[in-house]
């Protein structure tokens, strides 16, 4: 009897989200990469990779990226050898390892991942805009400068 086959498993990531692009693991490529959609790394790639309408970028444990990396969503599970940008989100499973510097919106951390760079989180553009200013006072209220309780260091 035939079936229809269902592709999804074969396709998907743990998050049911379809790759659009695979390289495989004994692929390696050189060169520079730009998607949309989601692509999945199973190999080598030495470049710079890029995206920026919502991408995912998905490093399989094994896999090896040597370059910049600039997209808005990362999951990583291999090794990325360079700085990194995850304007969305960043996910690091327990063998991920970042060797570079890291700007991040969000990041999920398992136990036993690595950054060796320096982290910085990018500032929210409506946090940025809407930040809360202390409220001055123009009453003053009397402070007593010394108190028998205080003691000066």
């Amino acid at each position: 009897m035939l079936r229809k086959r269902d592709n999804t498993t074969s396709t998907t990531n743990n998050d049911h989200q379809q790759i659009d692009t695979l390289i495989g693991a004994h692929s390696v490529i050189t060169g520079e990469l730009s998607f949309e959609g989601a692509v999945r790394i199973d190999g080598q790639f030495e470049g710079n990779i890029h995206s920026s309408k919502g991408g995912t970028l998905i490093v399989s444990e094994g896999a090896k990226i040597s370059g910049e990396v600039n997209v808005p969503s990362l999951v990583l599970h291999g090794i990325i050898e360079g700085n990194v940008r995850a304007s969305d989100s960043l996910q690091l499973g327990e063998t991920g390892c970042l060797n570079g510097d890291l700007e991040y919106s969000v990041m999920s951390l398992a136990e036993g991942s690595a950054i060796n760079g320096r982290c910085s989180r990018i500032a929210d553009k409506v946090t940025d805009t809407h930040k809360a200013t202390p409220a001055v006072s123009k009453e003053t209220t009397p402070v007593a400068k010394h108190s028998s309780n205080l003691k000066e260091i």
